[in-house]
């Protein structure tokens, strides 16, 4: 009868023990944080024409769709990832991935790659600033930025070319 009785016992408890494993929510240690934005910007492009000196001229209309991806234990940093497309003249698509440090909730630093695809191709680095205005969920962000292309077919004449860009959209917390 005993050991009848600590054969249930045995099985009650592996049951519940079994039971309370599967049913349980799982923990979440860390998770990611997703931050969704749409804007728009211009600015200055510069670069050499042929035969010139170095000049600047306003830079084409573009339209900035981006993600940026932090993990709610390091809220401080994460990756972004940015697609544009330029819209005067002819259209140009293009990306960029950066690396991002929040100063403060409402203003951070980056620096990433970025470049476009088509219809050429260019290749650089840039460096810009984020300043957010929340409301809620959702934020205003402002963004001025400079990147040097040096790398491509779409180059000036004699040296790379030069981007100095403010952009401003909304940010829509995920």
């Amino acid at each position: 009868m005993s050991a009848l009785r600590s054969c249930v016992r045995a099985g009650v408890s592996v049951s519940t023990l079994a039971g309370a494993m599967f049913l349980a929510a799982p923990a979440h240690a860390e998770g990611w944080l997703h931050d969704g934005e749409v804007g728009i910007g211009t600015g200055l492009e510069g670069g050499t024409p042929e035969g010139g000196k170095f000049g600047f001229r306003r830079a084409r209309l573009r339209v900035v769709a981006g993600l940026d991806l932090r993990t709610d234990v390091g809220e401080s940093e994460g990756m972004g990832f940015r697609g544009f497309v330029e819209l005067e003249d002819r259209a140009t698509f293009g990306g960029e991935v950066r690396y991002v440090r929040w100063a403060g909730r409402h203003v951070g630093a980056y620096a990433g790659f970025i470049g476009t695809l088509t219809p050429e191709t260019l290749l650089g680095g840039s460096v810009g600033a984020r300043f957010l205005i929340p409301m809620g969920r959702f934020a205003l962000f402002l963004e001025p930025s400079f990147s040097v292309l040096p790398f491509g077919g779409d180059l000036p004449h004699d040296g790379p070319l030069v981007w100095a860009l403010f952009s401003a959209g909304g940010r829509l917390g995920l």
